[in-house]
């Protein structure tokens, strides 16, 4: 089925799946620029420029990186709405418009919030200092243990080949 814009609404929701930095590093990719050119204009690194290009590819099921920009473009120039570029703060997150009521409130932790993985939607490490600091000293921990069960077990070792 057909919009009066000429695209599917399939299509139209692949384009709604970009982010707005995705959106931002595809204008950029079709206006020629390099993942480092990007990076630099946006604050970013390349590598997270690539991974936006990646994922935006991915999205809309592109060739590459100049077809994704391609089709992007041809999108916002064929829709009615105006194109506007959205520069975001990196790593700085507005709350939604439920959230703000409860902005003030401390948000308990759950278990799984609070290991040092990375969460599948979260583009930054979101631990606390605390828990950082954490987690860096249960790593101590662990390596002493493991390398004093080493030595033990060699010195075992070594006494059961004499």
């Amino acid at each position: 089925m057909k919009s009066s814009r000429g695209h599917s609404s399939g299509a139209e929701e692949l384009f709604e799946r970009l982010s707005p930095r995705q959106r931002e590093c595809l204008r950029r990719v079709y206006l020629r620029g390099t993942s480092k050119e990007i990076a630099t204009a946006l604050d970013l690194g390349p590598g997270t420029v690539d991974t936006y290009i990646t994922e935006a590819i991915s999205t809309l099921k592109a060739r590459n990186r100049r077809h994704a920009a391609e089709l992007l473009h041809a999108y916002e120039e064929t829709s009615g709405a105006p194109r506007k570029f959205e520069f975001e703060k990196a790593g700085v997150v507005e709350p939604g418009p439920d959230e703000t009521s409860r902005s003030s409130e401390a948000k308990p932790l759950t278990w799984l919030q609070s290991l040092p993985f990375r969460t599948k939607g979260v583009p930054f490490n979101d631990l606390s200092p605390f828990l950082r600091f954490f987690w860096i000293v249960q790593l101590g921990i662990a390596l002493a243990i493991g390398f004093g069960m080493l030595a033990v077990g060699l010195e075992v070792l070594s006494r059961i080949l004499q």
